[in-house]
Parts: structure tokens; sequence; C-alpha cells
């Protein structure tokens, strides 16, 4: 081989690791700014009591957004997970006296698949678009938690069931044990799998993976389930940490976890990302939460924060595309 042809393979080379991996620059980039800026202006902020509490708070997005990363690769979106949480979590506080721990969550985990599985089937088998069918779903769910708790605050969970939200070990919470476990069997699944490879597949050119003799509605309805299993993991977590729930928890949550997913490199048109940068995303939004409350910002310029980190997420995203493709 010429030592010509050799250069050229080197530069092809380098110019694919460099596309692969300005992505994670980016965000890695942002979050250590953010840390170091915080750490400056607000001394509270490194403090370990500060820390725990973030990694409580975000056990709940931690966990939604592994499954949306799931099925946004696929190119579609699911906007009822706030509402899913909520009913879960509504669903367990109420069955948990009349049948105890283990049967109560079972009901929730069911019912969540159960939402997962209608949203996958009415998508793809009834060609409506993703954004209004969970849009329709997250409706219904919110509604369902209204009716169930009468539109009240259901309290009295047993002190058993709140350790697992509650507790630590050495000051870590339980509940990130969870998330760890969560994102290693999705990174595992997304990777390592043959199911992982259809997901990017489907996501990234729907045609070419039916040629390739890949489902594409089995596989969108299959991602549609893992995000609403763990979202409803996430409300019997967030009953648990909580110790009670009203039918108005986890409002905006879906809008907080898409931005997550975007910053952390995930595309909105499907097919590129990488699920363990939607954790470096979740904590940028978490820090910028945690940093307006600490300044005691009014607590409703939160919602504004989001929605800017929103479009800006997305014009990221565009800008990472037209580079990646002049490269």
């Amino acid at each position: 081989m010429s030592a010509k042809k050799q250069s050229k393979m080197t530069d092809t080379a380098w110019k694919d690791v460099l596309k692969g991996s300005y992505g994670l620059i980016q965000t890695l980039g942002v979050f250590i700014l953010m840390i170091l800026f915080m750490s400056i202006f607000l001394p509270r902020f490194l403090t370990v009591i500060n820390m725990m509490n973030i990694l409580r708070q975000l056990t709940m997005n931690l966990i939604v957004a592994a499954g949306m990363t799931c099925i946004i690769l696929t190119g579609e979106f699911d906007i009822s997970v706030g509402s899913l949480v909520c009913l879960i979590a509504v669903i367990v506080a109420k069955l948990i006296h009349l049948w105890g721990i283990i049967p109560a969550v079972l009901v929730g985990l069911l019912v969540g698949i159960g939402f997962g599985a209608l949203n996958g089937v009415v998508v793809t088998k009834g060609k409506i678009p993703s954004f209004i069918t969970t849009l329709g779903t997250s409706l219904i769910a919110r509604s369902l938690a209204f009716v169930i708790s009468d539109g009240k605050v259901i309290a009295d969970i047993p002190p058993s069931f709140k350790i697992m939200g509650q507790g630590d070990i050495n000051g870590f919470p339980l509940t990130m044990f969870f998330v760890i476990g969560v994102y290693a069997v999705c990174y595992i699944l997304l990777t390592q799998t043959p199911f992982g490879k259809k997901i990017y597949a489907v996501g990234a050119n729907r045609q070419a993976a039916m040629l390739s003799g890949i489902n594409p509605d089995k596989t969108k309805i299959q991602a549609f389930i893992i995000i609403s299993f763990l979202s409803a993991l996430s409300g019997i977590l967030l009953l648990s940490r909580m110790g009670a729930i009203q039918p108005y928890t986890a409002r905006g949550l879906e809008f907080d976890v898409i931005a997550a997913v975007v910053i952390g490199g995930t595309s909105l048109s499907g097919g590129e990302g990488n699920i363990l940068q939607t954790i470096i995303g979740v904590f940028i939004i978490g820090l910028i939460r945690n940093a307006l409350n600490l300044s005691q910002i009014n607590i409703f310029w939160q919602d504004f924060a989001t929605g800017t980190i929103i479009i800006i997420a997305v014009l990221l995203d565009t800008l990472r595309k037209r580079i990646a493709s002049r490269m």
C-alpha cells in the first residue's frame, strides 16, 4: 500500500473520530463550564447536601430520559411520560393498602406497559403522528390520575415502602442504584444486541431498515413499551421518595426530558445518539434548576429557562448535523 493511500485512510479515520466525538465534546464542555461557573458564584452549590439533593431529585428525570432516548432514536416522541408517571404513582398509592406493596407495584408496571403498547400500536398501525397520539394518552392518563385520587393528595404511605426512595448507603441515595441499573441495561441493549441495531436503523432510514428485514412497526412498539415501563418505574420511585402524591405531579416532565436527551446529542430526526450522553444532558437541566433555586430567583422563571434550553438544544442539533455533513 502506498504512503499516499495510507495518508488518505488516516485522514478518513480521524474525520470519523471527530464526527463521532463532536457531540460528546460539546456536551461535556457545557457541563464542565456550568460546574465551574456555579462553584464560583454559588458557595452552597458544591456542598455534599446539595449534591445528594440533586441526585435524589434527578432520579425520575434520569430514568425517563433513558426511555426517551430509545424512542427518539426511532424518530418518534412520547409526551405522555409526565402524566403516566403521575398516574402510576396514584395507582400504586391507592392499591398499596388494599393488596400490599408487591402486587401494587406489579399492577403499576403492567399499566405502564399497557400504555406503551397502546401508544405504539396507534402510532404504527393507525399511522397517527406520535406527538398527537401521546398528547391524547397524556390527557387520558392525567384525567385518570384526577379521577382515581379524587383530585386530592394521597398520603399515608407505609414506611417500609418509603425506604426505597428515601434510604441511602453512606449518604448515597438508594434510588441511584436503580438509575445505574437502568442505564447499564439500556446501554447493553442499544450497543450490544440486535434490537439496538434495529432501533438505530429504523430511526436512520425506515425504508433501508425494511429492506434489511427489520420490522419498523414492531421495533417502534417495543421502544414505546420501554419508555412507558421506565416511566412507570419512575412513578413508583417518586412515590417512595415523596411519601405522597397529588394529581398535578410531574407536569412538564416530558419537556425537561426531551431537552436533556437532545442536549445529550441524540438527534431529533432519529438514528443518532448515545444514551450515556443523555446522563450529562439530564444533569445540565438539573443544575440549571438547582442554580435558579440557590440564587433565590422566582420559581416561575424555571420554565422560561427550560424553554430557552429546548430552543438552543434544537439549534445545536441542527448545527451538529451541518458540521457532520461537511466533515
